[in-house]
């Protein structure tokens, strides 16, 4: 049987504090392994990986995939593809959409919004 799945996507501009504390806690809560969408040009990459072993360290089994230029639409596709994805983690998710895009309305498990910044109207 395959292991449910939270899926954390990153942007070049995601915060990771806020979001990999929101997606260490879905995890815990659906008992659920954690996987990680993020554009390899990152420039916190090694932190991203670091995290990563933290967790693990911890208890949560994760994952890091690399997808360069990482858009909404792939985050979409890839939960599609993938049943045992059960809820999705972005920043804020106007900041991945295109004028007038709503991507995510595709998506069929929750999307979790989570911001390091709330005061701010999107992710720069």
């Amino acid at each position: 049987m395959t292991k449910r799945r939270v899926l954390l996507a990153l942007r070049l501009a995601s915060p990771l504090d806020r979001l990999f504390t929101a997606a260490a806690g879905l995890c815990r809560r659906l008992e659920a392994e954690l996987e990680v969408l993020a554009d390899p040009a990152r420039p916190d990459w090694a932190e991203v990986r670091s995290r990563l072993q933290a967790l693990d360290a911890a208890g949560i089994a994760g994952r890091l995939t690399p997808v360069a230029d990482l858009k909404a639409k792939d985050v979409v596709d890839h939960a599609h593809r993938h049943e045992c994805i059960v809820s999705v983690v972005v920043g804020r998710p106007k900041a991945w959409a295109g004028a007038g895009q709503d991507p995510w309305s595709r998506l069929d498990c929750p999307l979790v919004a989570a911001s390091d910044q709330p005061g701010l109207p999107e992710e720069t």
